[in-house]
């Protein structure tokens, strides 16, 4: 009991001590004191503490031998509290404007690494995951000779198969909604971005139902040649791609019934052209 309550005494004795420094930095106007503070507080990874105390005086130190080492620390300072987007730019910014910086490298990798992080999950808005995409093959371009090159390929890749499932979602949620036309091209347009998805083979499918639907239960008499062929032309390219699909069997019978379906229409459209012969002829 009496070591609990020790404990409890110490702890409430540094937080008041930690608080006691804070306001005296707070208050003061001695820029190399915050600095020395601060440093105290980024070296005991009190990451809220140094970040205001590194905000307060970074600009009083601009054109400075210290600017360099606060413009770091505050962007890892960053990093560790989570806050991975303003890590992000604080770390390309350090870069940019360091460039001869021995530590120029790194930063250039936290930068898009901090990015990589901040990249949300495939159902939300992917504005991070893009921006994260371009600043990690910038790295790349900037410094192909570094070690964690390969690091930041597998990165690209992971990012660019959470677009590729978000890609696929959304193109899923046209064909449950019946809007056939639309799932077609977002399918398509998802196969021609991600070629090399590991979804291919159930895209292609999807977009084969899609023309097939669209195609034999929403066409008008007009559209619907077209609408057939290229379903049609859609199997040839599963079939030819996938020869022994999950799929197999579904594809060949989606392919009969649009043969079924084409053969209909050419005996309609010759009934049609022959009325309309037999009507000339009586005029």
């Amino acid at each position: 009991m009496f070591k609990k309550a020790a404990l409890l005494l110490f702890s409430v004795m540094m937080l008041t001590a930690c608080n006691r420094r804070m306001e005296t930095a707070l208050k003061s106007s001695d820029k190399d004191y915050i600095l020395q503070v601060a440093n105290e507080f980024y070296d005991e990874g009190k990451w809220m503490n140094a970040i205001e105390l590194y905000s307060k005086i970074s600009s009083a130190f601009s054109g400075s031998e210290e600017a360099a080492d606060i413009a770091y620390k505050l962007a890892d300072a960053n990093y560790n509290d989570k806050s991975y987007r303003l890590a992000g730019h604080q770390f390309k910014t350090f870069y940019l404007t360091n460039p001869g910086d021995p530590r120029a490298e790194e930063a250039a990798f936290r930068s898009a690494y901090s990015f990589y992080l901040d990249s949300p999950v495939y159902n939300r808005d992917q504005k991070s995951t893009y921006n994260a995409i371009d600043e990690l093959q910038l790295f790349i371009n900037n410094y192909p000779n570094s070690a964690k090159v390969d690091e930041a390929n597998g990165y690209i890749d992971e990012l660019r198969q959470k677009l590729e499932k978000k890609a696929f979602e959304i193109a899923k949620i046209y064909y449950k909604t019946m809007k056939y036309k639309a799932a077609g091209i977002a399918f398509d347009n998802m196969l021609d971005d991600y070629p090399d998805t590991k979804l291919r083979e159930e895209a292609m499918m999807y977009s084969l139902r899609s023309k097939y639907e669209l195609a034999v239960n929403y066409s008008r008499f007009e559209d619907k040649e077209l609408r057939l062929q290229n379903a049609m032309t859609q199997y040839k390219l599963f079939t030819k791609a996938y020869p022994e699909s999950q799929f197999t069997d579904e594809a060949g019978k989606i392919q009969k019934k649009l043969q079924d379906d084409f053969d209909k229409y050419k005996e309609t459209e010759a009934k049609i052209e022959s009325s309309k012969k037999t009507a000339q002829s009586q005029g």
